[in-house]
């Protein structure tokens, strides 16, 4: 027996239904566990801009980061990009901040934090929490490779960090990646110049 156009409407409104609900009640359903995660994500990617990220286990991660990290102000800026600028302390004097940067790499946006002592003189570290570029390629700014390049890197009002040999560092570009090179680099002299030595640079 055939079954007519409206059967076979009636019967797709139905399962779509069902499908739509039974996604959301999923999402709901994991929704706690989601949340967790992307916190935890987040202050991982903190504590390894900090330098302070030894391989830890997620719950020696939520230790630290309750123990060791606090909201702080580098400049008077607490705040970038909708970020707070987050302290590392011991025995209650700040000894370095995760500075957040946000700007453009070559498919969207790159954000992240840059760790810095609290003298301001040298980088801590380099973390992405958000890059879409190209895997294989761009992608690759968040391997540990090209992230431990940004590690106790001297830094000043004025001066700019840029790729290659210089007297006092080193810095690989990625191969084949040009134009996300460029907008990392660009992205973290401009949070250098705005957000750390901010009343410095004109």
């Amino acid at each position: 027996m055939k079954r007519g156009h409206v059967y076979t409407l009636f019967f797709m409104t139905i399962l779509t239904a069902v499908l739509v609900f039974a996604l959301a009640a999923a999402y709901e359903a994991f929704k706690p566990s989601i949340t967790t995660n992307k916190l935890l994500q987040e202050q991982r990617a903190v504590l390894y801009a900090l330098g302070i990220d030894d391989d830890l286990s997620d719950e020696e991660v939520r230790t630290r980061y309750a123990e060791s990290v606090q909201p702080g102000a580098v400049g008077g800026i607490t705040e970038a990009y909708g970020q707070p600028v987050l302290a590392h302390m011991e025995g209650g004097n700040a000894i370095a901040y995760a500075v957040p940067f946000e700007g453009s790499g070559l498919w969207g946006s790159l954000r992240g934090y840059l760790g810095i002592t609290a003298d301001l003189t040298e980088t801590r570290g380099l973390v992405f929490t958000y890059q879409n570029e190209t895997p294989g390629l761009g992608g690759r700014i968040d391997e540990s490779w090209f992230k431990e390049q940004f590690r106790n890197l001297p830094i000043a009002a004025g001066v700019e960090l840029a790729y290659g040999a210089n007297p006092e560092y080193k810095i690989d570009a990625v191969t084949g990646a040009t134009q996300t090179s460029s907008a990392v680099m660009r992205t973290i002299n401009k949070s250098l110049s705005e957000i750390v030595f901010p009343k410095e640079v004109k």
